[in-house]
């Protein structure tokens, strides 16, 4: 399956710490970066479409061991799906209740746009999500 990569655990956490950086600067806020398990029935997509042929890479993946940690933000005792919506739709799949995070915690409340955008796509599971072929 060409063209699929996936993030190492250390990706993820640059990755992570380079999102805070940005809404940071965005938001005027500083964000601190905690791993904590989260239950994946709070996870909300924040994108509409995922990949088929990717998903089914992860799928085994996290069969073998893969396990690169979600990146999400919370509001409203949920979490919003920054990174790692295939991992966390296959980990759903696989049976998974909860799944490792990096959570992006600002220093004060604030709705961020993922929030109004995932909203407005009507996204409140993981399974809202459509699987796209090809």
């Amino acid at each position: 399956m060409k063209g699929v990569k996936l993030i190492s655990r250390e990706e993820a956490v640059k990755r992570a710490e380079h999102i805070a950086e940005e809404y940071g600067a965005i938001y005027g806020l500083n964000f601190r970066i905690e791993r904590r398990f989260v239950p994946l029935e709070k996870v909300f997509p924040t994108q509409a479409e995922l990949r088929e042929e990717k998903l089914l890479v992860v799928l085994q993946e996290i069969k073998h061991g893969y396990d690169a940690p979600l990146i999400v933000i919370p509001y409203g005792g949920s979490y919003y799906l920054l990174d790692g919506h295939h991992r966390a739709f296959a980990l759903r799949e696989l049976g998974f209740r909860e799944a490792e995070a990096l959570v992006l915690v600002p220093d004060s409340p604030i709705v961020l746009g993922v929030v109004r955008t995932a909203r407005k796509m009507g996204m409140k599971k993981l399974e809202d999500m459509k699987i796209r072929r090809g």
